[in-house]
């Protein structure tokens, strides 16, 4: 059996300087166009003219470009993909990043029609481990070539932190979502996964229980494994992004890059994270953490007002709250997290 994963074809990539959205030279740092000084000088090549609808589309691609940190609300979003529809495929996704002072947007459109030729193992790679440690039972991922009793060679760890509806006291219900689909549908990573179950009468991060014992957790782990501290990251959905945040924030230092799949946060103290990468991923329609609110109005503004050094985010046109599925069967999200290292940083 494949497993369809996803790629998706370029339309457009813009890298534009931080001066309204205006298209400019990488050199010079100036807007892009002819520059006249003194006496004309007859040009001896005909420069095409865009027509009407290419200018259109040029300055509509344009709207899409964050100003002072901010992009576009999800209203007026649906409306600038509506006027470029005419003319342009279907807008499938966004991607900002924010890298020391400079703004990458690139605009994707089509469909995800790259085949990886993963085969469903047999047997499935994830172990379900109860009752070992003190906190939480957890499903773990030990990839090829782990050996316990190697402790000279350390491994990098992706903690992963499960929605709302996998609370409780059964491991299976965590297997169908993220990381954990992905590695069991035949992907394969050269990392630990480990993944905690919360309680079932409890909450990743509605208060402050889970956090004191997810911070002991941690420690435990690295005790317990192989682990190359320099390259531990963070990621989850929904109540499990909540739960990144939040322990990045009770951590900081500790982690090497953060993934936020349609999560919120619930304090805004980013000055604290030490400038950890981040790449959220967030569907413009999800009316269950508010894309307006949570990243529009505050998330990026709050991450532009304090000059964050590096974060990205990939908004979702036409979707809502469930993206997490097309999110974790990319490859791209974890050779992205596995990049970082806090030894860079040192």
């Amino acid at each position: 059996m494949k497993i369809r994963l996803f790629a998706a074809l370029l339309v457009i990539a813009m890298l534009l300087a931080a001066c309204g959205g205006n298209p400019t030279d990488n050199t010079t740092g100036s807007t892009t166009g002819p520059v006249t000084t003194g006496t004309p000088v007859p040009s001896t090549t005909t420069q095409p003219q865009p027509t009407e609808g290419e200018e259109e589309n040029v300055d509509l691609f344009g709207a899409l470009y964050p100003v002072d940190g901010k992009i576009p609300r999800a209203k007026d979003l649906d409306e600038i993909l509506k006027k470029l529809g005419d003319n342009t495929p279907r807008i499938s996704e966004i991607n900002y990043t924010w890298k020391n002072g400079r703004v990458t947007m690139e605009v994707m459109a089509g469909n995800y029609d790259e085949y990886h030729g993963y085969e469903v193992p047999e047997e499935s790679p994830l172990q379900l481990v109860y009752n070992e440690s003190e906190f939480y039972n957890y499903v773990l991922y030990l990839p090829e070539g782990y050996d316990p009793a190697d402790t000279e060679k350390k491994w990098p760890v992706i903690f992963f932190f499960h929605g709302i509806g996998e609370k409780g006291e059964d491991l299976n219900k965590l297997l169908p979502y993220g990381v954990l689909r992905y590695l069991g549908n035949g992907g394969k990573l050269d990392a630990i996964v480990i993944a905690p179950q919360c309680p079932g009468e409890s909450h990743w991060a509605d208060d402050n229980r889970e956090e004191k014992k997810l911070v002991q957790f941690v420690p435990e782990m690295t005790e317990k494994y192989n682990i190359d501290t320099n390259r531990m990251y963070l990621t989850g959905l929904s109540m499990g992004g909540r739960c990144s945040w939040k322990l990045a924030l009770a951590m900081p230092g500790t982690f090497a890059a953060m993934l936020v799949v349609c999560g919120r946060t619930n304090t805004y103290e980013f000055e604290t994270l030490n400038n950890m990468p981040i790449w959220m991923f967030h569907g413009a329609k999800d009316s269950t953490v508010s894309f307006d609110r949570e990243i529009v109005k505050y998330i990026l503004p709050t991450l532009h007002e304090k000059n964050y050094e590096y974060y990205k985010l990939t908004v979702f046109p036409t979707m809502s709250h469930e993206i997490w599925n097309t999110v974790y069967d990319r490859v791209d999200v974890y050779d992205w997290m596995l990049s970082h290292s806090l030894a860079d940083s040192q």
